[in-house]
């Protein structure tokens, strides 16, 4: 009976045993994590955590602090940040276990955990060395390429020396170029050597007046060594002080006055050079006999200013013209005044300053051999003899005369950016990178040379790598020019929006000088889906600057053939291109070498046979040859798309 009684009620208390039972887990849970609370403020696990947090970010300031000071390599800060991090790991467990009191021994269970953190974060850290190992980050020298959203630095050669402008200690200002010419000259004699990295003139007289530390200018230019002194003069004498030091320890390594009277500056330049190369146990191929001219410091003194224009391209180019003339009516027989001239005619069209015509190739070859004339070693000239045969449409004299102007000064700057702009142009790419960096590893504080270097990835179809590099241009004062870059980067990786403010911004900057702001509107208009407003603007663009006559870098046919083809207008981009064949443009691939998303053959843009058949038209097949086997060299290469 009590049986059945019990049988009868017990489906009725399910229930409620359900809930007790539900009560007493939640009890249990509530418990245990009030006690786990109570552990960790018993433990004062949260005190370990935030003394231990304190201590290491003072510790990563000393890091830091040591790190810039010393030069050290950027993996020893993240190593130090990462075994760091384990510490942290390895702190909370010591905590739990000690934080009450430090009188608890070790146990199984803590050595274990300990064992787990220190053999997981070493795996991490392993694995991490190999990734370091395995892409080494390439240096100014090498072919290898950067990732599209970095751009990685190359460490400092021993063999390398930067040539600060001499300190003009004399109560004359007008003597400043003399002392400049001093720096110049060793500059110029110490570039010739092949195995030393020389910074070039534009990067290291950035210093001039500036009592900046040796160690950060050192880090700055990348070299190991610097060069600085002071010229005195008074009348006829002169006084020459010059100290070379290792710019990574701060220390003198060699020192030395000259006193001689000012007639005999060339062989007193010649004399601080052989010291220098010496010193740094390199041979210097140079016959001081044979190879010391005498030359009226007025007529280097003008050539010096011409150097400074150069340097600073723009609207200065014609100033440099002015100043090269000055010293070439003082010293007929100057042969570099003669090629820093026929370069600075040259620079005009690129840089959108004159008309890129062949009255302009006509004129830098004359003057390039008249330099050649006066000095068969004249590297420059060289250079300049070989850009007129490329914008000439001669590829293959080009690269004769190119190679030869590297032949004779590998570490002269401009050498490397033009060769380097020949090669992008017929597809060569490799190289044309190859010799970019080379200039920038000598020139680091220009902005040529990231804002070329931004062109090759374009031609690269690397648009992540080269808005770096714009962005690098832009901070060194591209000005128009970087943001122009930056704008076509953000179009060829689909970033719109930042393309129209990079675009307004080029505008803002210069919209009268030049016409890059007018260049890239059809574009900026196209990716917005205003078909019909961006042909307008292509149109509207030709007609005015073949009103004005205007066919430099900016207003050739084979950029606005480049338009039409960017908005897929084929007919008008067949028109167009046709027009530059015919009137030999400077820049005859520009619209494939530089088609966004990479460089193309011309039947990857379009099938049509009208467009194909510009493209094989005879005057063309030198480029053509050329631009097809570098361009497909390239692609076969390995990780080239």
């Amino acid at each position: 009976m009590l049986f059945d009684v019990q049988r009868q009620t017990a489906p009725r208390l399910k229930p409620f045993l359900r809930i007790s039972w539900m009560v007493r887990r939640s009890e249990g849970k509530q418990s245990i994590v009030s006690e786990f609370f109570s552990n960790l403020k018993q433990r004062k696990l949260a005190q370990w955590a935030a003394a231990y947090l304190a201590g290491a970010w003072a510790l990563l300031q000393v890091l830091d602090l040591a790190a810039d000071n010393y030069d050290w390599p950027s993996i020893v800060v993240r190593v130090s940040f990462a075994l760091i991090a384990l510490g942290f790991v390895v702190t909370l467990v010591l905590a739990w276990y000690h934080g009450e009191r430090g009188e608890q021994r070790v146990s199984g269970a803590e050595l274990m955990i300990l064992a787990a953190v220190l053999a997981v974060g070493g795996g991490f850290l392993w694995r991490y060395a190999q990734v370091e190992s395995v892409h080494p980050v390439p240096d100014g020298n090498a072919t290898d390429s950067v990732s599209d959203t970095s751009v990685a630095e190359s460490p400092t050669p021993d063999k390398s020396i930067a040539v600060l402008p001499f300190v003009n200690m004399s109560s004359d200002p007008d003597q400043e170029y003399f002392s400049d010419g001093i720096a110049e000259e060793l500059l110029n004699r110490l570039a010739q050597l092949s195995d030393l990295k020389v910074a070039a003139r534009t990067s290291a007289f950035q210093f001039k007046g500036k009592n900046e530390d040796i160690g950060n200018i050192g880090r700055q230019l990348k070299v190991a060594h610097v060069l600085e002194g002071s010229v005195r003069k008074s009348g006829t004498t002169l006084r020459i002080t010059a100290q070379l030091i290792d710019s990574r320890s701060g220390y003198h390594l060699w020192s030395e006055t000259y006193d001689r009277d000012a007639s005999d500056i060339f062989k007193v330049q010649d004399e601080i050079a052989s010291a220098i190369a010496e010193r740094l146990k390199i041979e210097l191929a140079i016959d001081s006999a044979g190879t010391v001219r005498s030359i009226n410091p007025k007529a280097h003194e003008e050539y010096l200013r011409g150097r400074d224009f150069l340097a600073n391209r723009r609207g200065d180019l014609d100033k440099a013209i002015a100043a090269f003339d000055r010293a070439i009516a003082i010293e007929p027989d100057y042969s570099p005044a003669y090629s820093g001239k026929a370069f600075a005619i040259q620079l005009r069209p690129v840089w959108n300053m004159a008309s890129a015509n062949h009255a302009v190739l006509d004129e830098t070859r004359r003057i390039a051999d008249k330099a050649l004339q006066l000095d068969p070693n004249n590297a420059e000239a060289y250079m300049v003899r070989g850009m007129a045969a490329f914008y000439g449409w001669d590829p293959v004299a080009a690269a004769a005369d190119l190679n030869r102007a590297l032949a004779l000064a590998p570490g002269n700057v401009d050498v490397l950016n033009m060769e380097g702009d020949f090669r992008n142009y017929v597809g060569d790419l490799a190289a044309a990178e190859q010799g970019k960096r080379k200039a920038m590893a000598l020139d680091p504080l220009s902005f040529v040379h990231p804002l070329n270097l931004a062109d090759v990835m374009l031609s690269q179809g690397r648009n992540e790598a080269s808005i770096v590099f714009a962005e690098q241009a832009i901070a060194l004062g591209a000005n128009e020019y970087g943001y122009d870059r930056l704008t076509v980067g953000y179009l060829s990786s689909g970033q719109f929006e930042r393309a129209r403010v990079a675009y307004e911004k080029a505008c803002e900057l210069n919209p009268d000088e030049s016409n890059v702001c007018g260049t890239n509107e059809p574009l900026v208009l196209a990716a917005e889906g205003k078909d019909e407003q961006a042909s307008s603007a292509v149109k509207a663009l030709a007609g005015r600057l073949k009103a004005e006559g205007n066919s430099g870098a900016y207003g050739s046919e084979s950029t606005i053939a480049w338009l039409y083809a960017g908005l897929h207008d084929f007919p008008r981009a067949t028109d167009t291109q046709r027009s530059a064949i015919d009137l030999q443009d400077w820049f005859p691939t520009f619209a494939i070498v530089y088609a966004l998303g990479g460089a193309k053959f011309p039947e990857e843009l379009s099938t049509d046979p009208q467009w194909l058949a510009v493209w094989n038209d005879p005057r063309m097949k030198p480029y053509m040859d050329a631009y097809r086997k570098n361009l497909l060299a390239w692609r076969a290469a390995e990780g080239n798309p």
